[in-house]
């Protein structure tokens, strides 16, 4: 294999962890965080799958042909192990494996800060940084007592952990 494919392999498999990274977190959500997640949001919530199916299409689908398999899966993951094995025994340390995780996560902390520095000047006042917190407690205090406490989420009505909380108001 040539230098070239394998570094485009290394750099695909790398993206393929943040994407199982992602994944992760959105079947904890949906098994309930027993907090104040993003439930019942249907259109962005769908959105954002949409857009992480595509970018691991666009990522991984190594032959181009529009669809991903398994093998190629698991052939990024390979060459991902592979590329932060340091010590070539065919395992990840912690050390090693915190270098694949950083490398990972460093597209997401990206991006992050892109949403924040809305007049992209690349860098986060104070304003910017306060801002996608400004009504947050006003938003989710459900029994409007104005602070965030475990009686908000009861009166969700929110599911999760196999158990669904009845708002004790209504009866």
């Amino acid at each position: 294999m040539r230098k070239a494919t394998k570094i485009a392999l290394a750099a695909g498999a790398v993206l393929l962890i943040g994407a199982a990274g992602l994944s992760s977190l959105a079947i904890a959500k949906n098994h309930g965080s027993g907090g104040w997640g993003h439930h019942g949001r249907g259109h962005q919530s769908g959105m954002r799958h949409a857009k992480r199916g595509q970018r691991l299409m666009e990522r991984f689908d190594t032959d181009k042909d529009g669809k991903l398999t398994q093998q190629e899966l698991d052939d990024a993951r390979k060459t991902l192990l592979a590329a932060h094995d340091g010590d070539k025994d065919g395992k990840l340390t912690l050390a090693e494996f915190e270098t694949l995780w950083l490398e990972v996560k460093r597209e997401r902390m990206v991006r992050g800060f892109q949403r924040i520095d809305r007049n992209g000047d690349a860098s986060i006042s104070l304003d910017e940084f306060i801002k996608p917190y400004a009504d947050l407690v006003a938003r989710m205090d459900r029994n409007n007592d104005g602070v965030l406490d475990r009686e908000d989420r009861r009166f969700r009505g929110w599911r999760g952990r196999g158990h669904e909380e009845k708002n004790p108001k209504e009866g």
